[in-house]
Order: C-alpha cells, then sequence, then structure tokens
C-alpha cells in the first residue's frame, strides 16, 4: 500500500476548508440577509438583467442598482463593522474576505468545470483554472478588491462572473452546443513557469542604417511618428525610448552606446515585418520543431510496450506520435532548440560580445534549414496523417477512448503556419530573429 503523500493531503484539506466555506457563506446569506446567492448571479434573474438593462440606458437610469444587489453588498460589508475599509488581521474581517472569495471560486468552478491551483500558502495567490476555456483566476484576490472597493462592489462580482460565463456559452456555442474539457493542470502550470518563444523578422538593412547613420534628433522624430500609428496603450514605451534618446548626442547616431534593450526597442518600432504570436518554448522544442523534421510520414510505426502504456496511462497522443515517428530530416543533436547547429545561430546586436538568450538576447537563426523543412511538410497534411494514427491506436486492444486528442495536434499545426508566414516575409535584406518572452505574469 503506498505510503499517503503529504502535499496531497494538505491540498485536499484546503480544498475541502474551500468548500465548506462556500457553502456557509451561501446559507448566511439565506438566513441573515434573505438573499438567495444563485438567484443572485442567474442570467435570467433581476439582478443581472437589471445591470444589463442599465449598462444599455444612457444617464442616471444606469445609476439603478437591483434592490437584492443592494440588500447584499449592506450585508457583507455590515461584517466589517465600523471601519473604513478590509483589515486582513481583523479575524471578522479575514472570515468575510475568505468565505466570499471561496464563494466566487466554488460556484465558478461549478458552474464551469475548473480547479483549483493552490501555489502558495497565500489564499490571495490561488488561482482558479478553467478546463473548458483557457482563463484563469484569483478569486480572493478579486474578492479583496471588491471589499477594498465599497460601496458598488455588488455590481462589479456579478458583472465579472456574467462574463465569465458568457465565455463559455461563446466556446460552447462555437463547438456545437457543448464546450470540451480541453485544459488540465499541465496547461496552466506551464503558462507561469515556462517562457514564451517568438520568431521575428526584421528588415536588417533598415535596422542597420537607423541605428548607424541617422542622427539621433531625427531618429526620435521617427519614433515617434511610428509610435503615433500603434495606438495610445503604446504611448509608455514610445515615451521611454524618446526619453533614452534625449541623453544622447542628436548630432550622431544611436550607435554612440552600447545597449542592447534600447536597440530591440528601435528594432521593433522601425525593422519589424513580420512576428509568429508567441508559444510556449516547450511546445516549439518537444512538438513544432520535431513534427517539422518528421515531415509527413507515409507509414504508421509499430509501437512498443511502452507507447501503448504511455496511451493508457493518459500521455497525449500527439506527443506521443511525434516521438515514435522517426525523423526524415536530420536534426542537430543537442544543438539549439535540438535542431540547430551552433554555426546556424548569430547575434544581430553591434556588439557582438556573448549571448545569453535564458535572460531575454535575440538570436539571428540561419532560415535555410527551416526552409528545408518546410519543403516537405504541410499542416493539413501532417493533420490528416496524424488522424490516420488516431484510428489506428483506437483499434488496440485495452487503450481506453482518448478525448481531445486533436486539439494539441491543431496548435502545433497553427504554430508551424505560423513559422512558414514569417518564412515567406524574409528577404535577402532581412533576418530572422529569436526571443524569449518572460511567462505571462
Amino acid at each position: 500500500m503506498p505510503a499517503p503523500d503529504p502535499q496531497q493531503e494538505k491540498t485536499d484539506e484546503v480544498i475541502a476548508k474551500l468548500a465548506a466555506a462556500a457553502r456557509s457563506f451561501g446559507a448566511r446569506a439565506k438566513s441573515q440577509a434573505a438573499i438567495d446567492l444563485e438567484a443572485l448571479i442567474d442570467p435570467d434573474g433581476d439582478s443581472v438583467a437589471g445591470l444589463v438593462d442599465a449598462e444599455k440606458t444612457p444617464g442616471a437610469a444606469a445609476l439603478a442598482v437591483p434592490l437584492d444587489l443592494l440588500t447584499f453588498e449592506t450585508w457583507v460589508l455590515g461584517h466589517l463593522g465600523d471601519r473604513d475599509e478590509l483589515e486582513l488581521d481583523i479575524n471578522t474581517h479575514r472570515e468575510a474576505w475568505f468565505s466570499l472569495g471561496a464563494w466566487i471560486g466554488e460556484t465558478l468552478r461549478r458552474r464551469h468545470g475548473g480547479f483549483w491551483m493552490l501555489v502558495t500558502d497565500d489564499p490571495r495567490a490561488w488561482r482558479l483554472a478553467f478546463t473548458k476555456i483557457l482563463l484563469e483566476i484569483a478569486p480572493h484576490a478579486f474578492a479583496e478588491k471588491l471589499l477594498r472597493s465599497g460601496e458598488g462592489f455588488a455590481r462589479k462580482m456579478v458583472s465579472e462572473m456574467e462574463r465569465i460565463r458568457l465565455g463559455h456559452e461563446e466556446q460552447a456555442q462555437a463547438e456545437g452546443g457543448i464546450a470540451a474539457e480541453k485544459y488540465a493542470f499541465q496547461h496552466y502550470a506551464r503558462m507561469h513557469t515556462v517562457p514564451l518563444a517568438q520568431w521575428l523578422v526584421l528588415d536588417g538593412e533598415r535596422l542597420r542604417q537607423v541605428w548607424t547613420e541617422v542622427p539621433v534628433g531625427a531618429l526620435k522624430a521617427r519614433i515617434v511618428e511610428e509610435g503615433a500609428k500603434l495606438g495610445p496603450q503604446n504611448a509608455p514605451a514610445i515615451e521611454q525610448v524618446v526619453t533614452r534618446l534625449s541623453k544622447l548626442d542628436a548630432e550622431k547616431p544611436a550607435a554612440q552606446i552600447q545597449d542592447r534593450g534600447l536597440f530591440e526597442a528601435i528594432a521593433q518600432l522601425l525593422g519589424l515585418k513580420r512576428a509568429t504570436p508567441p508559444l510556449a518554448v516547450d511546445v516549439l522544442e518537444k512538438l513544432v520543431l520535431p513534427a517539422l523534421h518528421i515531415g509527413i510520414p507515409a507509414s504508421i510505426p509499430p509501437l512498443g510496450e511502452d507507447d501503448v502504456q504511455n496511451i493508457k496511462n493518459g500521455a497525449d497522443l500527439f506527443a506521443v506520435w511525434v516521438d515514435v515517428v522517426p525523423y526524415v530530416h536530420q536534426a542537430h543533436e543537442g544543438g539549439f532548440l535540438g535542431a540547430f547547429d551552433p554555426k546556424e545561430l548569430a547575434t544581430p546586436y553591434p556588439d557582438r560580445t556573448n549571448l545569453d538568450v535564458g535572460k531575454g538576447d535575440w538570436l539571428v537563426v540561419n532560415p535555410q534549414r527551416l526552409v528545408t523543412l518546410f519543403e516537405r511538410f504541410d499542416p493539413k497534411k501532417m493533420l490528416a496523417a496524424y488522424q490516420g494514427f488516431i484510428a489506428h491506436v483506437a483499434k488496440l486492444p485495452g487503450v481506453p477512448r482518448i478525448r481531445n486528442e486533436g486539439s494539441l495536434a491543431e496548435n502545433v499545426a497553427r504554430a508551424a503556419s505560423d513559422l512558414r508566414a514569417c518564412l515567406g516575409s524574409l528577404d535577402s535584406k532581412s533576418m530572422l530573429v529569436f526571443r524569449l518572452l518572460p511567462p505571462p505574469a
């Protein structure tokens, strides 16, 4: 008999505490304030409908708040006593905060399919991740924000919960009426632990000119002009670049200093031709690039006992497929991303000193290997070949039916298509650049 897992026991204990706090919160709201919380957030009920009507109505009518929301708000804020705001070192305040966060999280989890991610002992860091849409929230951080905002918090709470519900409804409609469960713990864990990879195509000749030939005074004017096209949300970043340039000699080019951060900012503003959407680097290294090296297999290789057991244990079927199908194109074993020879790499920076990709330095990659790989690769044909593998596995004895076996393959096909589009924008004056971005906050 296996020994008990202390971490699992602790997790189970916290989950049970959350569920109990949520039930208690709902029961007390019903007995003490005569509020049925399920009705409060019912999309067909008066509260949600009242908020929708108010948002559509201009003027004073938009200030109207349904009576049950006001009652609920008064009841919750009453637990804070005569103090002006939430103080978590006061037991009654902490209990109100914890139970509100637990109720929000548990309600969303039950209604929309999700799970708690308990990353630390601090409830403010606990996250609720959904299985049907790629979205996570921190219920206790949300509850704290609501309670500290005071009057009007109930409307914000119901509106946000309704927004999440609509996200699930839209996903269900897109999938034929019932949203499929696509995301598990590892998907969300990767978002917080694995850097994102991105490919950029830069106009190398233009970048060389603006960095080494254009005086800083004229360069600032170009950046302001290009920055205005990007919208107000980018204004702070543009201002930082202009401020940095303002400290330089306006009569000399920016090459008067060695500043990789400034070089990268100018490259993105004045030299960027195309970029792929960010992608988890492990997906690129372990799935996308291997799929490119596999090409389009003509047959299905035999599966070993370990492969069959991995499938039975729930391993993603596409990952198994990529692992068992032999490469048509040889990769550089032990090279960059498991594919590229060091001779295929270069620095984009004028200073030509050492690179540290792990810390965010950019890397120029010779595109010829990728161009060759795409000569015998087509995302649609890859998906068709993979479907043949799915059918083959389904006939194996003792293998359970695998759910959502195509989602990862479709993501890999999409990433390959994005990379191919980048390669299509290259010319003799351009360079293909790889960079790492930090995981989303």
